[in-house]
C-alpha cells in the first residue's frame, strides 16, 4: 500500500494481496481522519459482501471466489464508538460481465487497487438506531455524539 496526500484528498494505491478496507481503516486511523468519502477501482478476489436484511436486523453475507473486476467502490469515513470506521459498498463483474454487489465487508487486491478519499473539515459521528439497528450518521446536536 501507498498512498499520498495533496490538499483535501489522498490517493491510494494497493498492491496484490492487500485487503480493501483494512487499508482503508488503517490510513483513516494513522491520518486521524474523522470524516471522508472514498471512491475506488481495481481488481479483486476473496470477496465477502452483505445486504442489510432489516426484518432481521441482520447482514446476509455472501462470498466470492475468483477474481473479480472492482467496476466501482464508494464509501466513507466516519468515527464510531470513538474509533474511525470505514463504510464502503462495491459493484464488481466476472469474466462473464455479470455484475454483483453489496455492503464490502472486505476483498483483497489482485492487480490492481486505485482510491481516492476526499477529506472533509467536518467530524461525522455515528449514533445506533434502535430502529433501524445500525450506526447511523448523526449530524444534529453535538450531544447526540
Amino acid at each position: 500500500m501507498q498512498y499520498t496526500i495533496d490538499s483535501k484528498k489522498i490517493f491510494i494505491t494497493l498492491n496484490r494481496g492487500d485487503k480493501i478496507n483494512e487499508c482503508l481503516q488503517n490510513i483513516a486511523v494513522k491520518e486521524n481522519l474523522e470524516s471522508g468519502w472514498i471512491q475506488g477501482i481495481g481488481a479483486m478476489e476473496n470477496i465477502l459482501v452483505g445486504y442489510y436484511d432489516y426484518p432481521t436486523r441482520t447482514y446476509l453475507e455472501k462470498s466470492f471466489d475468483g477474481e473479480y473486476e472492482l467496476t466501482g467502490l464508494t464509501g466513507n469515513i466516519t468515527m464510531k464508538d470513538g474509533s474511525q470506521f470505514v463504510h464502503s459498498h462495491v459493484t464488481f463483474s466476472d469474466k462473464r460481465f455479470q455484475v454483483f454487489g453489496g455492503h464490502l465487508f472486505d476483498a483483497t487486491i489482485t492487480a490492481a487497487g486505485e482510491f481516492v478519499i476526499f477529506l472533509a473539515d467536518l467530524s461525522i459521528h455515528r449514533k445506533f438506531d434502535d430502529k433501524i439497528g445500525l450506526a447511523l450518521w448523526c449530524l444534529g446536536d453535538e450531544n447526540d455524539k
